[in-house]
């Protein structure tokens, strides 16, 4: 049998008593009810027969005395007043013996009858007293004698006898709910017991069982987790537990099969994982190679500036690049970062480099070069990749026109201050139909630009702390900037790997006297 049938089964048991417990409860509820109902009725009589029984004996001694009195006749001795307010006592007294046959019994109204008919005459011959009395003596008298005997019976013989009735059946009622109670009592504590017995020693039975199965089971998938996948678990029972065990062994065949399998394609894997790696590997040694070979900056002799810059990327392959351009103006320094790491990325530096270098070669103001590569990458889907850009002009006179395009501001140190070339325009890529706004200012001879990419200022070390834009400042102010800001990277990371591209360009001046010097120069070394 199955442990859900167990279940069932003892729970339609229990639930069987409850309703048989329910049952008798509402019986005994019932029973309850009728006994306390007329155990109710009883006292009630009880009390009213005392009332009665008091007030009879109180008109009667207001009579007997009032009789014993000689009164002449002729003259009344009572007043209206008196007399209302003897009729409403007496009256009184019919009301309650009302009262008393309505809660009695219907085998008990003959009782009441006698009784209400026997005070009936009473009441009578006490009115027919109370009105001749001081007016017709004779008369008065004569209704005494006519009560007194009737009195006399409804005290000594009618109203004991039924107050004896009436405190035997309050005995009886009582002893009746005592009787009930008990056996509700007993009834229930017996059903309650059979209940809680049976719980008990089905729980036992069953816990016993579904514990011995799962330790057999537990034991078992133990075994099997620990990859002992040829163990099978021995669990002869017909019940759920038996199945878990036929399914747990019915796996471990599966599982053990599937192993074997997926050793020797896991063998397969390794063995063209191994050679995927290598021609990966190989490739991407090949397109390192096209990319450094392709964006490789040959320094042009600028007589009125000097040039140095450098690319370190945490890839093989990256997507920072600077270039040195050198234009009928005058000369143009580009360097750009675009989003994200490896092969995607370098394929859109190559392609920007190559825009940019051709409309500058076309002689094309500054933003109407960005407004054009942003327009050529937004009209195109390039997987939401956007570069930033900054781009500087300048001429052998010292002015510089310059725009930056997201970038991080380049910074430009005089005369041992900084200065920041800060612009509003957003990186290229983003949004179609972007106007791009360039910037030009003026540089003296001895003015150093040094351009970097983010990877510089957001390198970190081993407290996940950046290098930002102070520590960057800081070390511009040298006589040697490009060379003192790897300095300063190194030291600051300490070994830490970059997780950017890191590139750094530096840009100095000379002017236009630097500009003749190296023309002087040039004309001596050919007359020599």
């Amino acid at each position: 049998m199955s442990i859900r049938r167990r279940i069932v089964y003892s729970f339609v048991g229990i639930i069987l008593l409850f309703g048989v417990a329910v049952n008798v409860f509402f019986w005994t509820a019932k029973l309850r009810s009728r006994t306390m109902e007329s155990l109710d009725r009883a006292l009630k009589r009880q009390v009213l027969i005392g009332s009665i029984r008091q007030d009879v004996d109180n008109l009667h001694k207001q009579v007997s005395i009032l009789g014993e009195t000689d009164f002449g006749n002729g003259q009344a001795v009572n007043s209206p007043e008196s007399q209302k307010l003897f009729r409403q006592n007496v009256d009184e007294v019919v009301d309650l013996l009302q009262q008393l046959e309505a809660l009695t019994d219907p085998s008990e109204k003959d009782q009441i009858h006698e009784i209400q008919a026997t005070y009936a005459d009473v009441a009578k011959a006490w009115k027919g007293f109370y009105e001749y009395l001081g007016i017709e003596q004779t008369w008065a008298l004569a209704n005494i004698v006519k009560a007194d005997p009737l009195s006399l019976r409804l005290q000594t013989e009618l109203l004991p006898a039924f107050e004896k009735a009436e405190h035997e059946r309050v005995d009886r009622a009582q002893a009746t709910s005592t009787r009930v109670q008990k056996i509700t009592f007993r009834v229930s504590l017996a059903i309650f017991a059979l209940s809680g017995l049976l719980a008990t020693v089905v729980a036992i039975l069953i816990v016993q069982h579904i514990d011995r199965g799962f330790g057999v089971l537990k034991n078992g998938t133990d075994l099997i987790g620990n990859m002992n996948l040829e163990h099978r678990i021995e669990l002869n029972s017909r019940d759920e537990l038996g199945d878990f065990a036929r399914s747990f062994n019915v796996m471990a065949d599966h599982l053990l099969r599937a192993r074997n399998e997926l050793t020797e394609a896991n063998a397969e894997l390794e063995r063209r994982a191994e050679e995927l790696a290598r021609r990966t590997e190989r490739e991407l040694e090949y397109a390192a190679t096209i990319q450094q070979g392709l964006m490789q900056v040959r320094m042009p002799d600028i007589p009125f500036a000097h040039i140095v810059g450098k690319n370190l990327s945490c890839t093989q392959i990256g997507g920072d690049f600077f270039d040195v351009v050198q234009t009928k103006e005058g000369l143009a320094v580009i360097i750009a970062d675009v989003s994200g790491k490896g092969i995607s990325a370098a394929i859109m530096a190559s392609m920007i480099q190559g825009m940019i270098r051709s409309e500058l070669a076309a002689q094309q103001p500054l933003d109407k070069v960005v407004s054009r590569v942003n327009r050529f990458f937004t009209q195109r889907d390039v997987g939401g990749k956007y570069a930033t850009i900054c781009i500087i002009r300048l001429t052998p006179c010292g002015q510089l026109e310059y725009v930056n395009c997201g970038h991080i501001p380049p910074v430009v140190t005089h005369a041992g201050k900084i200065e920041r070339l800060k612009s509003s325009n957003v990186p290229v890529g983003l949004l179609p139909n972007m106007q791009f706004q360039s910037a030009s200012c003026h540089v003296s001879p001895g003015d150093r630009l040094i351009l970097v990419t983010d990877g510089v200022t957001e390198a970190a070390n081993c407290d996940d702390e950046f290098f930002g834009d102070q520590r960057l400042e800081k070390a511009v102010l040298h006589d040697s900037p490009f060379d003192n800001v790897f300095s300063e990277l190194d030291r600051f990371c300490a070994g830490t790997p970059f997780n950017d591209d890191c590139t750094v360009v530096e840009l100095t001046y000379l002017g236009e006297a630097g500009a003749m010097r190296s023309a002087a120069t040039t004309a001596g070394v050919a007359r020599a």
